[in-house]
Formats: structure tokens, sequence, C-alpha cells
């Protein structure tokens, strides 16, 4: 009796999309002084998109990323272009990006690749994007240490 629930449970769940139960989950927190706040990927996809077209030391081929602004989510939660952003990733790796980097490129919080989300183990949900091909001087090892893959929070320091 108790396998069948089981099992029928188990039925109802890959019927009606465990993906959606998934992709439901917080994927993105920003703290600040003042705040926290989480978006899941639905939510960021929501938001009005920004693509860079652009090649990285990360990339094969010149490569489509689209996603938020990291401009928009600073706008909308009142964080100044002075801040220093301490981007963390799943893995436990950390960039310190000025904030003011938003607001002089189109930095992304890329959530699709090539048209497509990304799984972890490819770089995803979320990967920092800089648009390397528009601006020389962001091909450098100092950007290149910016393109926070697998990013989970941004805490505004």
């Amino acid at each position: 009796m108790l396998f069948q629930k089981i099992s029928c449970v188990i039925l109802v769940v890959m019927s009606f999309g465990a993906p959606t139960l998934l992709s439901a989950e917080d994927i993105l927190t920003i703290t600040t002084p003042k705040s926290t706040t989480s978006f899941t990927q639905e939510e960021l996809l929501g938001m009005p998109q920004t693509t860079v077209v652009t090649l990285n030391d990360y990339v094969d081929d010149v490569t489509t990323f689209q996603g938020p602004s990291l401009r928009l989510l600073l706008e909308k939660l009142d964080i100044s272009q002075d801040a220093t952003l301490k981007m963390v990733a799943l893995n436990g790796f950390s960039s310190d990006i000025p904030a003011s980097d938003a607001f002089n490129y189109s930095v992304v919080l890329a959530v699709l690749r090539n048209g497509k989300t990304m799984p972890v183990r490819e770089k995803g949900p979320i990967w920092v994007i800089y648009p390397m091909d528009e601006h020389p001087e962001l091909q450098s090892d100092i950007y290149n240490g910016r393109l926070v893959w697998q990013l989970k929070s941004i805490s505004v320091e």
C-alpha cells in the first residue's frame, strides 16, 4: 500500500514537471547592508534582457550571452556606483568587482548562452559577462577574473 502511494506521488511529480519545481528555486541572492533579495531563473528571464555577443578566454567561439544587465539590478536595489560587489560562485570562488563597471559597460548576468539556459557544468546558471569585443581595455587578466561563472550571490560592500 505504501509503495503504491509513493509510486503515485512520483508519477504526479513527473507528469506535472519536476523541472518546473526545480527551476522555481532562487538562483541568485543579492545582499546589501539594508536587505537581502533573491531571484529565480524565471524572474531573471522576465526582466528586460541585454544581449552581448563576445569572445572571452573561456569560450572557443564568439558567443551570444543574454540576461538582465547588472546595472538594472543595481539600480533596482538602489546600489551606488561607488560600491564594491563581491561576486561568489557555487564553488566558493569570489571576485570583487567595482559597481562602476556595471554603469560603464554592458555587464550582463547571463542566464542564456546561445539561446539556451546553462547548466552548472557549463558555467551556469548565471555567468557574469563583460562585452570584451566592444572594449579592448576589457581584454586583460583583471577583467577575465571578473567573469564569474556559476554565480550564486552578490554582496554589496
